[in-house]
């Protein structure tokens, strides 16, 4: 029996060396993580339903630097669909925070690793405040490029949710930490930046 116990207490303690150097371990790789770039899931093709191709370790591998900048293009992907005009779809995070951006065929993504100073939480498009309207939070997200937003209010961007009826796009985003709202009437641009406009 005591000698039952001399190897259970010698095992007990050598577990808890070892639990304690792989806890310490850990919050050093979470500590070497925080603000860094990771792609998550990147597709190109006929987005969001039709044929694509999953791109996410080509896609992965062009992060340089905590920063990610690629053309969606045939040449980078392939031709998952031909005669289609494609998309190219990221998901990733920063700081642990899930973000996704698109873009069309032809347009280069870029995406900083460093903490968004615009972050957009809901965008609606449609007859504002009270009608019909559509939420268009991802398609106005994904038109943020270094933390400055410019996009118009029209149903080529978001369809028409409310026919016949003069629309409203409203955003609610912060900017450095910042709520802030912002609304334009259709066919206005809706701009977003440091500069305050």
């Amino acid at each position: 029996m005591t000698r039952f116990k001399s190897v259970s207490t010698s095992s007990l303690l050598a577990l808890a060396v070892v639990l304690i150097a792989a806890f310490c371990g850990d919050a050093r790789a979470e500590d070497a993580a925080a603000g860094k770039l990771v792609v998550t899931k990147a597709f190109y093709g006929d987005l969001p339903d039709g044929q694509k191709t999953d791109v996410t370790e080509k896609v992965a591998a062009m992060v340089k630097d905590n920063k990610l900048s690629v053309e969606a293009s045939n040449d980078n992907f392939g031709d998952p669909v031909e005669g289609t005009v494609k998309k190219l779809k990221v998901e990733y995070t920063v700081d642990g925070v899930a973000h996704s951006k698109t873009v069309n065929e032809g347009e280069t993504l870029s995406i900083s690793g460093k903490p968004a100073r615009l972050v957009i939480r809901k965008a609606f498009y449609g007859d504002l405040p009270d009608g019909a309207k559509t939420d268009v939070t991802e398609k106005v997200a994904d038109k943020v490029n270094d933390d400055h937003l410019s996009i118009e209010a029209t149903n080529d961007n978001f369809g028409d949710p409310a026919d016949g009826i003069v629309k409203k796009l409203k955003v609610d985003y912060t900017f450095d930490g910042k709520e802030q709202t912002k609304t334009v009437n259709e066919n206005e641009t809706l701009t977003i930046s440091d500069k305050g406009e």
